[in-house]
Formats: structure tokens, C-alpha cells, sequence
């Protein structure tokens, strides 16, 4: 009895793992886990719950940004690609088996629904995990998003005409971000965010703080224009520099901060990446955060905590 069970089940592991059961339960969890991120597409956002870690899920995964619903279709791709790949691969590979295996609908319901179980409990044991942060709310984790990256070079002049480089920047903190003067949709709000960031912090840490706006349309935005812009904005320098250049140069900015960005040949609008870019004191590229209410908190804090380091000696 003894030898006989675990031969027993040796057999059954080795008749799973050669026949086509292997093949149908991961086709069968790869189907789930596809239908799962269609899902997380789909599911409208709420404060708390499965809606709250959908949109969670969205932005980090999706690229996609709350305060204007655009989504980053490419990472989306990304995201579904890989599975329907290996599906077509396993199905390439086990054909024989697989198509023995289809022809008995209770093992296939028994795969589905094991694998179902399996995507559906981890979904909902992540959303539980969510639920636990304050409701609508979740802490800024600083320490889950501090990232140590070369910062992208800056060498532009600000709507006072003075030079703005980033390298003379060291020492201290600096928010990248990107607009342009006649922006009709989100430029406003990324500047109302980095204005209301800002307006939260102490006094004496503005001494050490710097906002850096690139223009995304050097070819009209003078540093007149832009000065007008930081006027109409209640944009005080030194602590906000809105910046521009020459057209090559400005361009070349924008790509070494990877803000993604295409004008519309008929209207002129720029549809754009929201972003800004957390520069620590030792010049290090910190944080990447976008736009929206969530977003403007972690952007107060995150700055905060910035300012709140000390340069590593050099």
C-alpha cells in the first residue's frame, strides 16, 4: 500500500505532464489571466474595492492617466500580447494531446474552472490588500517607487531669459515636467498640480526647490510668450522656470525625458504625456509621477521627502 500510492500518483503527474492536461490547464490560466486584464480595462473606478484597484491597476500598468481617461494603448499590448503568444505556442506544441484532451468537456470544465479559481482569488486577495489604506486613499510608497536614474540633461533659458541648466541645479530638488503655452486641455492642469504641490510646502524649502516646465512648442513659445504664461498662472521665479530654446534643442529635451507627444496637423494641439520628473539633490532622477488628485498628493509628499535629504557628499 505504501509503494503503491505514490507510484499511483507519479503515474498521474507523469500522464498530466505528458498528455494533454498540462497544455489545457495553462491555456486554460492563461485565458483567465487574459480575460482578467480585458477586465481591469473595463471595470469603471471607484473609491474603494475592485474599482479602486482597477484604476490603481490601469495607471501603473496601462499608463493611463485619471485626470484625462487617455490610456497608453501600447502598454496595453504589452500587457496581453505575451499570453495569447504562448497560447498559440503550447497549442503548436501539445497539438495531439490537446485535441485528445478537448474531447472531454468534464476535464476541460475542471481545468477552466481550477484556473478561474486560482486568477479570481489572487485578483480579489490584491484588491483586499488595497482595502486596507484609508478609504479612496492609498500612503505614497516611497520607498516601492524610488528609482536612482540618470536625470536628462537640461540647457534651456527661462521666461526671464536666464539660463536654466540642470547640472546647476545640484544641491537641489527639481520637478521635470512638460507644457506649452497655448495647451487647450491638460498644460493647465499640470501646472495647477506643481502650483498647488508647491503652495503645501514650508517656506524655507522653497529655497531648495526648483520647478522646470519644457516647452513642447519651441517654435512659437518665446520666452515672452512663456512669461506671459507664468503670469497669467501666478508662476513666481525663481522656484517655477518655464523654459525654451532653440527648436533641435528643445526637441531633443523633450525625447531625453521621454515624454511622449504628437501634434495634430490640422488643429496644431499636442497630444501628450503628463509627467513629472522628481530630481533629488545628488542629481539622481527619484520619482516619475503623472496627473491627477491621487498623483498631486504623492507629488506633495514625494517632494517633501526630497527636500528633507541631504546631498550625498561627493
Amino acid at each position: 500500500m505504501s509503494i503503491a500510492g505514490p507510484t499511483h500518483l507519479i503515474r498521474k503527474l507523469r500522464s498530466f505532464f505528458v498528455g494533454g492536461g498540462f497544455p489545457a490547464f495553462t491555456l486554460s490560466l492563461l485565458l483567465c489571466w487574459e480575460v482578467l486584464l480585458i477586465a481591469m480595462l473595463l471595470v469603471p473606478a471607484s473609491p474603494t474595492g475592485l474599482g479602486a484597484f482597477a484604476e490603481e491597476f490601469r495607471v501603473w500598468c496601462f499608463g493611463y492617466d485619471p485626470a484625462t481617461g487617455r490610456t497608453e494603448w501600447a502598454l496595453v499590448m504589452a500587457m496581453l500580447l505575451p499570453q495569447l503568444m504562448m497560447a498559440a505556442f503550447i497549442a503548436m506544441f501539445w497539438w495531439e494531446p490537446l485535441r485528445s484532451t478537448l474531447r472531454h468537456p468534464r476535464a476541460i470544465i475542471v481545468y477552466v474552472g481550477t484556473a478561474a479559481l486560482l486568477v479570481t482569488g489572487s485578483a480579489a486577495s490584491f484588491t483586499l490588500m488595497g482595502s486596507d489604506a484609508p478609504t479612496g486613499e492609498l500612503p505614497f510608497p516611497a520607498e516601492e517607487l524610488r528609482i536612482a536614474h540618470r536625470a536628462p540633461e537640461v540647457s534651456l533659458v527661462n521666461q526671464n531669459g536666464e539660463a536654466v541648466e540642470l547640472s546647476a541645479l545640484r544641491g537641489k530638488v527639481v520637478a521635470l515636467t512638460a507644457v506649452y503655452a497655448s495647451c487647450p486641455h491638460t498644460c493647465p492642469a499640470i501646472l495647477a498640480q506643481a502650483k498647488a504641490s508647491v503652495a503645501e510646502l514650508a517656506d524655507e524649502q522653497l529655497e531648495d526647490l526648483r520647478v522646470v516646465a519644457v516647452t513642447m512648442d519651441p517654435a512659437n513659445d518665446s520666452s515672452q510668450v512663456l512669461s506671459l504664461l507664468a503670469q497669467n498662472h501666478d508662476l513666481e521665479s525663481p522656484v517655477f522656470n518655464l523654459v525654451t530654446g532653440p527648436v533641435a534643442q528643445v526637441e531633443e529635451t523633450l525625447d531625453r525625458m521621454q515624454i511622449a507627444r504628437t501634434r495634430d496637423p490640422e488643429t496644431g494641439v499636442i497630444d501628450h504625456a503628463n509627467l513629472f520628473l522628481l530630481i533629488d539633490r545628488d542629481g539622481k532622477l527619484a520619482y516619475r509621477l503623472g496627473l491627477g488628485e491621487r498623483q498631486q498628493r504623492w507629488l506633495t509628499t514625494a517632494l517633501g521627502v526630497l527636500l528633507d535629504e541631504d546631498a550625498t557628499a561627493s
